[in-house]
């Protein structure tokens, strides 16, 4: 017993020795400093009314009132409570700080595993699990606020070893480990990472199948095969609740195909628009950056920031520069590269040229494909194919997230390589040439971008170079007799910026190649016996460290923090909010118009917003948006920059039908004061007098802009033909909310003949249900996007419930999913102590 303590003693060190690295990289927690990250921040603005609802009540709103009108809650806050692989993370978390120190964990304890399970020596998976866990992305990401994504990509290295040990060693605890593992990823949400390592994984069965044909193995390859395809089954069952409504909303949703026909020159398909899915592709070049961090300048920060960059810089033109930013690549802006380490670009060339064996392909390939991926518009003949024909690929953006995939295959097979030449050190002096081909690759590379930058780059981007040739004509079209002079000055401005933006690549150039240099310098010493084997791996271990823990804190470091006073400042009322508070009633809306109000959060936080923040808002909202809210954002914003009295933005008001049938009551056009209110609004309900009948969905959407919506009803007959030939000659009778909460509104109504209600709540046809004094009625969609019902005569009671049979019945399937899991895990921990083999 003590025998075995002791032998576990390395790998619990190792796991203590993570805890501590995570919390020295994160050490301002330590002083209850906290991280301001943007999207965290929009997360707690977007789930405000349903964590309200839920401390009231005790339950779990799958609907909310707060964004965009009205929407499903699945990617919002979801119900995690029969799902086993939820608790287990908590778990895995081991109480750390959720949002910065314990994902750090997870990198460095996943990978740490994963090397451990491909039979790499423990003190070399420490140092791997230590390369890719500080790969600069992993990092940046955090200081962003994608705090699922990052836990989503901690455990993408225990599913690969899962897959790996099924095919190579124990098909059935290998088959149980990876449903574990890809059962915890699932549940952190983030459906994007696991569809990359989705792809990642096909490519792996792909490599051994192709094996599996040479070897003449393709039974033992069907059983472990088939053994993969069940334990995925085990970890999709118990997060069912979660993928199955996501599935369901995804059709509605802008990820899912749009009602409206296809506007000339687009290609009709299902999924985001394409220019949205690609706006944030990664330009080939930037692809550098996995080798020199600087490449393309590092992040969109001020070249002022880099003040011995900035000496480097004319004194006429030092001032300009300065404001100009560091990146120059091909995307709008960047929070920092991708780079996976100098040191760790160099061993995965060594994986290349002396690795051998089946990992070695699928680890090329994955890398190569994830450069495909993630060049997106850059690269249009690939991501086309992918983008039209193959399933889901439109469902995503930020395509330059497949750099992930890199992340992870570079450090595996650099450290699988300098498992290899660690072992048999005779092969770097047998087979020199790769040794030195992997130099060159890598260490060469970076000393000809030091010593000939200009030939390899071009330090402005086309978009960047389009825009100060377009000052330069205003300037000359201004002064046509100073054309000389000004064409001299723009001339000197590009120099100069090119001078800047070279010293920082230089500088990371060359730091790259010293890295390298001494690294691989350290190998051939180690081969040739002049440098003891224990002093290799710590030694390369140390480079490593200092390689990317340095990189790193340019990026996300203890400056970045704030008290947590500060960060909890976001939400504060403001006199705006005050004012609004006093007056309004529920389903009364706000449009916030002095930033944009369709990527904002804190109207939502305290009111119910006409816009707020999601990736997955729904299709007919977004339309709406597109075709009406945007413009009436933008007509308010300059009515009150020219012409602010109340009369005329009243006027404006009655003349933004959109904005009126969603009850759009407040206006806030700056936070300080007191809002505008619209008093052109028809309120929370109202009667029409008809229906205004159409036969598709771009009829109504255009009917919009020009249909009496106060006693019309716009109707897609064609969808719902009961109310084609409804009619009354005068509106008899009144109705109001009586009740409200997120999943449930109670309408109290006296109606001396049958009416039609439009309400200015979203029609969403998978959940609601309507009840008359408790009977079910139906549910119309009217005027595009909002719900309308025939009433009866008489004094009634209408309610309206949010019961979607995708949640009720998901949730059922993941409790009983769960219990089968926990029972696999039981029976099969008991056979291995029976074996003895824990």
């Amino acid at each position: 017993m003590i025998d075995k303590f002791k032998s576990l003693l390395p790998y619990i060190g190792s796991v203590v020795l993570f805890v501590v690295l995570s919390f020295a990289y994160f050490s301002p927690v330590l002083e209850n400093k906290e991280l301001p990250q943007l999207d965290q921040s929009h997360a707690i603005g977007m789930a405000q009314e349903l964590k309200s609802y839920e401390a009231k009540t005790g339950e779990k709103s799958q609907w909310t009132n707060s964004m965009f009108g009205g929407m499903p809650a699945y990617q919002i806050k979801g119900d995690s409570s029969k799902n086993i692989y939820s608790y287990i993370n908590r778990i895995t978390r081991l109480g750390l700080p959720y949002k910065t120190v314990a994902i750090l964990f997870l990198y460095l304890l996943g990978f740490y595993i994963f090397l451990l399970s491909c039979k790499v020596d423990k003190w070399m998976s420490l140092i791997g699990a230590i390369a890719f866990a500080f790969g600069s992305y992993n990092l940046i990401i955090i200081i962003a606020g994608h705090i699922t994504k990052a836990y989503t990509i901690g455990l993408m290295a225990p599913v690969v070893a899962g897959v790996l040990f099924t095919y190579n060693r124990n098909k059935w605890i290998g088959g149980l480990f990876t449903a574990i593992a890809l059962g915890l990823q699932i549940a952190y949400n983030h459906v994007q990472i696991t569809y990359y390592l989705a792809l990642l994984v096909g490519i792996i069965v792909i490599s051994r199948f192709i094996y599996a044909l040479i070897e003449k193995s393709l039974p033992k390859f069907a059983t472990s095969t088939a053994v993969l395809v069940v334990a995925a089954f085990l970890a999709i069952l118990p997060n069912i609740s979660n993928l199955w409504t996501t599935y369901e909303y995804g059709k509605y949703s802008i990820r899912g195909k749009s009602d409206l026909e296809a506007k000339d020159g687009d290609k009709a398909h299902s999924g985001l628009d394409k220019d949205y899915a690609l706006d944030w592709s990664l330009e080939p070049i930037g692809t550098w950056t996995l080798l020199v961090p600087n490449a393309v300048g590092g992040a969109s920060e001020a070249i002022g920031n880099n003040k011995q960059i900035l000496e480097k810089v004319d004194s006429q033109f030092r001032e300009t520069v300065a404001g100009q930013s560091q990146y120059w690549g091909g995307r709008t802006f960047t929070s920092g590269p991708v780079y996976a380490g100098a040191i760790i670009c160099f061993l995965f060339m060594l994986g290349v040229f002396f690795f051998r064996g089946p990992d070695k392909w699928w680890l090329i390939a994955g890398t190569i494909f994830s450069f495909f991926l993630a060049w997106g518009k850059h690269f249009s003949g690939f991501t086309d194919l992918m983008f039209y024909h193959f399933p889901l690929y439109n469902k995503f953006r930020t395509v330059e997230m497949a750099m992930v995939i890199a992340s992870f295959t570079i450090p595996t097979l650099g450290f699988l390589g300098l498992r290899e030449v660690y072992n048999n050190p005779n092969l770097i002096k047998e087979k020199s040439w790769k040794f030195l081909a992997a130099f060159g690759l890598t260490g060469g590379v970076s000393l000809l971008f030091y010593l000939f930058p200009a030939v390899f780059f071009d330090f402005i981007s086309d978009m960047e170079l389009s825009a100060i040739l377009q000052q330069k004509q205003q300037y000359i079209q201004q002064n046509a007799a100073q054309a000389a002079q000004v064409t001299e000055y723009f001339n000197g401005l590009l120099y100069n910026l090119k001078v800047a933006r070279m010293a920082l690549l230089k500088a990371d150039a060359f730091r790259s190649f010293a890295f390298i240099l001494i690294a691989s310098g350290s190998l051939w010493l180690y081969a040739t016996n002049k440098l003891p084997k224990k002093y290799v791996i710590w030694g390369l271990g140390l480079l490593i460290i200092i390689d990317l823990w340095s990189v790193d804190k340019r990026y996300l470091n203890n400056d970045h923090f704030q008290s947590a006073r500060k960060v909890n400042k976001t939400f504060e009322l403001t006199p705006s909010d005050i004012a609004i508070n006093a007056d309004k009633k529920e389903g009364d809306r706000v449009f916030t118009i002095y930033r944009n109000p369709f990527t904002e959060v804190n109207t939502s936080y305290h009111h119910q917003s006409i816009g707020g923040f999601h990736g997955a808002k729904l299709r007919r909202y977004q339309d709406i948006i597109d075709y009406y809210l945007a413009k009436d954002w933008q007509t308010l914003t300059s009515t009150l920059q020219t012409q602010g009295d109340d009369q005329t933005i009243q006027q404006k008001l009655s003349e933004m039908p959109a904005l009126n049938m969603l009850n759009g009551k407040y206006i806030v056009y700056n936070p300080n004061v007191e809002p505008i209110v619209n008093t052109n609004t028809w309120g929370d309900v109202w009667f029409v007098k008809e229906t205004y009948p159409v036969q598709s969905p771009d009829a109504a959407i255009d009917a919009i802009g020009y249909v009496d919506l106060k006693d019309k009803a716009i109707v897609n007959v064609s969808e719902f033909s009961a109310l084609n030939d409804y009619k009354v000659d005068s509106i008899q009778g009144s109705i109001k909310l009586t009740e409200y909460e997120p999943n449930l509104l109670k309408y109290q109504y006296e109606a001396a003949q049958s009416q039609v209600a439009v309400f200015s709540q979203i029609y969403y046809p998978k959940g609601w249900n309507a009840y008359l004094d408790g009977k079910p009625v139906d549910i119309y969609r009217a005027n595009y996007i909002l719900r309308a019902v025939k009433l009866p005569s008489g004094n009634h009671e209408l309610v309206f419930k949010f019961e979607p049979k995708s949640y009720q019945m998901g949730q059922l399937l993941a409790l009983i999913s769960s219990l089968i899991v926990i029972l696999l895990v039981a029976v099969v921990g008991f056979k291995l102590w029976k074996e003895k083999k824990l």
